[in-house]
């Protein structure tokens, strides 16, 4: 067995080295661009841990790196792979809306994370992914994404969240498991027609996906580097963790598809499930890539985008709510001027709203939870800025880059809403990328913005957020492939007004 891994590492150094020689002498390979010297088998593994360990997060290593090569945008090996990180904001705004980017790279991580299957919208490609995603929103319009329903779902989880405090009096709480439920229950409801009612099981779930954030947080990385880990420390790697948590997450869902399909009756369709199973049972069918498993990664690719993330990113703002006193103060003076006693936000109130406005884009801006976005596989040869990107190549974007930087963003590691008023107006800055661009631009940016504002006005309206005496908040984040504030608690206090 020893003498197996000697002569399997032997051998992927002697294939790296063929492959980075292969690189070297190749006009098109992308070698002009800027970046560290690839070490065989490792590539610039070992420096991307030690500026993550130093900096704080990959973001952070890449941004360091920019810096140190004077370069937007670098280029590193990964093992066997050749990525390219863009850190300002032409280039990414390149990357987003040009076709020629809208690929995927498939490596073990996507195939892990996806259950072997090239399926869903996320880590799709292709005709078949084109047709999912225009089905999707499309689908979701008709559900009532974009319009009031949706916001009466939202305010419905509201009400449920503040009857909840209000009987336990408030106290010291921590904030996530709080507003996860809601989250996830929106998107729930839309996906399914109703709300997961049973407490233990809404739990359950909440459960299964922080856990398989974390799982693909830790181990994702090294996967996709080098694959055949798995075969060799299968535990130690995290790849049985993630098959253990990919077939708990498939039985949860699959339930209730098979619920779905026993009680399907066509005409009826009250909501996605029900709109996918009238397309693979009387509409464009399997054969247009309606079919189970496409459902399955649909729904998937729902909850792991929609719930992590929207539920993060009020888990930030409530955070710097309780880190900055006087900004909160304000934005409960400004609700109280607008929001009666006793009244739920509506949508409506978000223009006469600017400073809570400005502090929920500061809080983003600072804070955005995908730091990278990506990947993205370049389609063909082609050049960006004067450089070669090799077709097949690995792209990454570095938004954090974009947000902090200090040409846009003066002072840009301070928390400072007032940055995007003007004359008592909120003012969106054009630099801002929270939900990608072009074809992969996030299908359910107008739920998230909605849950968002909605959520985060409804609770600051009816409580303060005090520092727990004795506690210490500490501003920087978790990192792994996203970023999340390392766990803390609040003292809930009611807000009169």
């Amino acid at each position: 067995m020893f003498i197996s891994i000697i002569y399997l590492i032997i051998l992927c150094l002697i294939l790296t080295v063929v492959k980075l020689r292969q690189t070297l002498l190749d006009p098109k390979s992308g070698e002009k661009i800027p970046g560290p010297f690839p070490w065989p088998v490792l590539g610039n593994l070992r420096l991307m841990r030690r500026l993550c360990k130093k900096f704080g997060g990959q973001h952070k290593a890449f941004l360091e790196l920019s810096k140190d090569y004077d370069s937007d945008i670098i280029n590193l090996r990964l093992g066997s792979s050749n990525v390219i990180v863009f850190s300002e904001f032409d280039g990414v705004t390149r990357i987003l809306h040009d076709e020629t980017f809208d690929a995927r790279p498939w490596n073990e991580f996507s195939k892990i994370r996806n259950m072997g299957m090239q399926k869903g919208i996320t880590m799709h490609e292709g005709p078949e992914w084109r047709e999912m995603r225009a089905w999707l929103v499309r689908s979701l319009r008709d559900l009532g994404f974009g319009r009031e329903e949706m916001s009466d779902k939202i305010r419905d989880e509201l009400v449920i969240i503040l009857d909840n405090l209000k009987s336990k009096g408030g106290g010291i709480v921590s904030m996530r498991p709080i507003i996860s439920p809601a989250v996830i229950n929106v998107i729930w409801s839309v996906a399914t027609g109703k709300r997961i009612e049973n407490e233990e099981r809404l739990q359950y779930f909440f459960d299964l996906m922080e856990r398989r954030a974390r799982a693909f947080d830790i181990a994702g990385g090294m996967l996709s580097v080098f694959p055949w880990i798995r075969h060799i420390a299968p535990k130690a790697s995290g790849y049985d963790l993630l098959i253990t948590l990919n077939e708990e997450l498939k039985s949860f869902l699959m339930e209730t598809i098979n619920e779905h399909k026993k009680n399907y009756t066509p005409g009826k369709e009250v909501d996605l499930i029900d709109m996918f199973l009238a397309e693979m049972y009387n509409g464009k069918g399997p054969e247009a890539g309606f079919t189970e498993d496409q459902l399955l990664m649909i729904l998937i690719d729902l909850f792991l985008a929609g719930s992590q993330t929207t539920t993060v990113t009020l888990d930030f703002m409530f955070f710097y709510m309780t880190l900055h006193q006087e900004a909160q103060e304000k934005v409960h003076k400004e609700l109280d001027s607008v929001i009666s006693c006793g009244r739920l936000p509506e949508q409506t109130d978000r223009p006469l709203l600017p400073y809570t406005a400005s502090v929920m884009a500061e809080s983003q801006r600072l804070r955005i939870v995908t730091p990278i976005i990506g990947p993205r596989r370049a389609l063909n040869d082609t050049i960006i800025d004067g450089y070669k990107i090799p077709k097949n190549s690995c792209i990454l974007m570095n938004l954090y880059a974009i947000h902090t930087n200090p040409d846009d963003f003066e002072d840009p590691e301070a928390f400072k809403p007032e940055r995007f008023m003007n004359d008592g107006v909120h003012v969106p800055h054009k630099k801002l990328i929270f939900f990608g661009g072009g074809h992969r631009r996030c299908p359910g940016e107008t739920v998230a913005r909605s849950a968002v504002f909605l959520l985060f006005v409804g609770i600051m309206k009816n409580y303060k957020l005090l520092p727990v005496p004795g506690s210490y908040l500490d501003a920087e984040p978790q990192s792994g492939l996203t970023l999340s504030p390392k766990p803390y608690e609040v003292q809930l206090v009611a807000h009169s007004t």
